[in-house]
């Protein structure tokens, strides 16, 4: 009985340091992420905003399901950036990236393109953003100003077979399938603004 007693002791203090003392960080972002759109390329320049409070965002996520013992950070806005890398200069001649953007008096047409995650989830094995738009031109004309939500794939199989191991690539998949979902919509919303600049 007291050997039973005893093994139940040293469960409970291991199941408490593994939840409480052990845990180990894993940061989240795209890596190597290169994928076409199919979009005409706009004959103009583009300059993607992204602060650097939304750069510096990380959403910690855990999961008992893969492992009590582990933290997963994602990172929105780095992810934010990545895809815009990604796409946007595919869609316009010329495109920049800053963080803190200030007023140009160089001639010649651009967008300004300020983006923003307000929120960012990683819930039921599907990641769900929000991501802020502002759209306007180098002369202030105020062009769009939107918010976006999308939801990437359920990876629950993934999280389930492959535990901690997998829970890096699950939160990864899901996320950029989100990002791509936006980032549709945003195109058509910039496609429409560039038609009307034109008329």
């Amino acid at each position: 009985m007291n050997k039973l007693r005893s093994r139940l002791i040293w469960i409970l203090l291991l199941t408490n340091l593994v939840l409480t003392g052990c845990v180990a960080h894993h940061a989240i972002a795209f890596e190597d992420t290169h994928y076409a759109i199919d979009a005409k390329k706009q004959n103009t320049s583009i300059i993607a905003v992204i602060d650097q409070q939304t750069l510096n965002q990380k959403v910690s996520i855990r999961s008992f399901m893969v492992g009590a013992g582990h933290s997963w950070d994602a990172e929105p806005g780095q992810m934010l950036k990545q895809v815009a890398d990604i796409e946007l200069p595919q869609m316009f001649e010329h495109y920049e990236f800053a963080s803190d953007y200030q007023e140009s008096n160089s001639p010649g047409q651009r967008i300004i393109l300020k983006m923003q995650v307000p929120d960012y989830q990683f819930k039921n094995f599907k990641a769900t953003i929000t991501v802020q738009a502002i759209a306007s031109t180098s002369k202030g004309e105020k062009l769009f100003t939107k918010t976006y939500t999308a939801a990437g794939d359920t990876q629950g199989a993934k999280m389930y077979w492959g535990g901690p191991f997998a829970m890096k690539s699950a939160v990864r998949q899901s996320s950029l399938e989100a990002y791509k979902k936006i980032f549709e919509q945003i195109r058509g919303d910039l496609a429409k603004a560039m038609e009307s600049i034109r008329s």
